[in-house]
């Protein structure tokens, strides 16, 4: 039997390789008329292995390499299928390792590429599309000017030789006046804690050798030891930048002004308490909002995991979420966090317990999960489109003649959205918009999809056939833009969100126990309110520490939109 004969097998590979130690049949796509069951697992060992390329290098075949070979090419075939059918594909391989978005033009430039030679070396398949990308890239780098420096410390220059009321030097003839300065912009560095020495004189008598120390300002001998201005710098760093409290450690000691991994988890813990009242009237006041988003993803606390190694109940709880709810007002938005063992639903639930009865339902946008849903309370659930067409993006490298038109039709639908913002539309206006110009696309797309399962151009257990399941099972969510006022497509702005919870654990890794995970909530959640309503949160952490009495009697007047105007009140 030569190697040279199985090329009459129908494939789309096109070569074969032959090493020392292995051979390598490149067969990715088998047609085979026979069934594609699980093959048996098979077994060789080294010798085995040597003695049968021994055997093919001679073309001395013996009559038990033949079944050998026909079990080999049937588990090929199978591979081949599985790697088509299951969520382990090369395009989702490529997409996680290769693409960061999951723009339609890349995805054809790829399926092109493919298609013109299937001997693409892996290591270089993905280098013309990024060349094509940063050709069309535009520079997206903002020029800042001193206005936008709301914090900046002004310096005035006066005129070396001139003021206002001189005679013009040039003309001789007409008088000078003030108008708006010149202005230049210097960006200068400093560490972001320093530390502060007040040497107090002493005096000794010489005669009875009393001392006698030089008083400190009534306002500094109140003072801790670590200033509110350095705790909310810190808590910043930690929790907004990802910075870890060994990090800080360290980057502080070469800085050659220590402060220890410990002392800067106290100096966060401190605010957070002054927070927890704020906190609490936030969750109450997000509980009012018209549409809420909610997810989660993993997290690590120690306490839960050793619990879970400790735990002989089977059925008991195993899973460490953060959940991440971003609920949306008119004029305001609020980022909430919650960490430990509920699911996002769950925590959802329980801030819609805070809701008052009277108000209308609320919007809920979320994906398709059962874990996000609250028990307790209704929702008009809208579903993620962007998660949607992300099931047809992952398969369009197996399927492009169906999976393409399809991210087609979805494309056309964030386009409209992309319109009705450019066009400045209200609620109402953006809902008359969709159901003017998305509709029918949802219609036709969802035409289309019936008839490739109608007419038998795809199974239904097959991916596509799933990802068209997934679709039709949630199609009410999906369509909800086209029925209520203020509906957004998708869930992309509390992912946005929950990206900070992922930063903290890439860099922090985990919580030590369920008390330090409450104290991360707080503090993030305060954070990026403040980064959601354009609020500078270094004076809003610095002001709650100040008025912590205050905000324990009265907490609803000191969340970040509102403390100023108390503070001044």
């Amino acid at each position: 039997m030569e190697i040279q004969s199985l090329q009459n097998f129908p494939k789309t590979g096109k070569r074969y390789c032959y090493k020392e130690s292995f051979l390598i049949l490149i067969l990715p796509h088998f047609q085979f008329e026979c069934s594609m069951e699980k093959p048996e697992k098979l077994e060789f060992d080294e010798k085995q292995i040597k003695a049968l390329l021994d055997r093919i290098e001679y073309q001395k075949l013996e009559s038990d390499d033949y079944p050998l070979f026909a079990d080999l090419i049937r588990s090929f075939g199978w591979i081949s299928k599985e790697l088509e059918e299951k969520n382990l594909t090369i395009r989702l391989l490529r997409r996680i390792f290769g693409f960061k978005t999951e723009r339609t033009s890349l995805l054809e430039n790829l399926q092109n590429s493919e298609s013109e030679s299937s001997e693409g070396d892996p290591e270089t398949d993905g280098k013309g599309d990024e060349k094509d990308k940063d050709k069309g890239k535009k520079r997206s780098g903002k020029r800042w000017s001193a206005k936008d420096y709301k914090n900046a410390i002004v310096n005035k220059i006066a005129h070396h030789s001139l003021k206002k009321g001189d005679r013009c030097p040039d003309c001789k003839s007409g008088n000078l006046r003030i108008i708006d300065p010149g202005k230049v912009l210097r960006i200068v560095g400093q560490p972001w804690l320093q530390a502060l020495i007040y040497e107090r004189e002493r005096l000794r008598c010489n005669t009875c050798g009393k001392t006698f120390t030089a008083k400190l300002p009534e306002d500094l001998a109140r003072a801790s030891k670590y200033d509110k201005t350095a705790k909310a710098i810190v808590c910043l760093l930690k929790y907004r930048g990802g910075f870890p409290f060994y990090r800080q450690q360290n980057l502080q000691k070469m800085l050659e002004t220590p402060i220890s991994d410990s002392v800067l988890w106290e100096m966060t813990k401190d605010v957070a308490m002054c927070l927890e009242p704020a906190y609490n009237s936030l969750i109450e006041e997000a509980s009012k909002g018209d549409c809420i988003h909610n997810d989660d993803t993993k997290a690590r606390v120690l306490d839960l995991i050793k619990e879970n190694k400790n735990q002989k109940d089977d059925k008991a709880r195993t899973g460490i979420y953060t959940s991440a709810i971003l609920s949306r007002f008119p004029d305001k938005q609020i980022g909430l966090f919650f960490t430990g063992r509920q699911h996002a639903g769950e925590n959802l639930n329980e801030v819609l317990d805070n809701r008052p009865k009277d108000m209308p339902t609320p919007t809920q946008m979320c994906d398709a999960s059962s874990n996000n849903r609250p028990k307790d309370h209704e929702t008009d659930e809208a579903n993620c489109l962007a998660h949607l067409r992300r099931k047809f993006y992952e398969i369009a490298g197996i399927w492009p003649t169906y999976a393409l038109p399809i991210i087609s039709f979805q494309n056309a639908i964030f386009r409209h959205d992309r319109m009705a913002k450019e066009k400045e539309l209200d609620d109402e206006a953006r809902l008359k918009w969709h159901q003017k110009m998305s509709g029918p696309v949802m219609k036709d797309l969802k035409k289309f999809c019936k008839s490739l399962i109608d007419d038998k151009k795809t199974e239904p257990n097959s991916n596509l056939g799933k990802a068209i399941a997934y679709m039709n099972n949630h199609w009410k969510g999906f369509t909800l833009f086209l029925r209520k006022l203020g509906v957004p497509l998708d869930n992309n702005s509390d992912e946005r969100l929950m990206k900070q919870a992922v930063l903290n654990r890439k860099n922090g890794l985990f919580f030590k126990s369920v008390n330090g995970a409450l104290i991360g909530d707080i503090l993030l959640s305060m954070i990026e309110t403040c980064q959601l309503n354009d609020i500078n949160p270094y004076p809003y952490l610095i002001a709650v520490q100040t008025y912590k009495e205050e905000i324990e009697k009265n907490p609803s007047q000191w969340l970040p939109w509102n403390y100023q105007e108390t503070m001044t009140s």
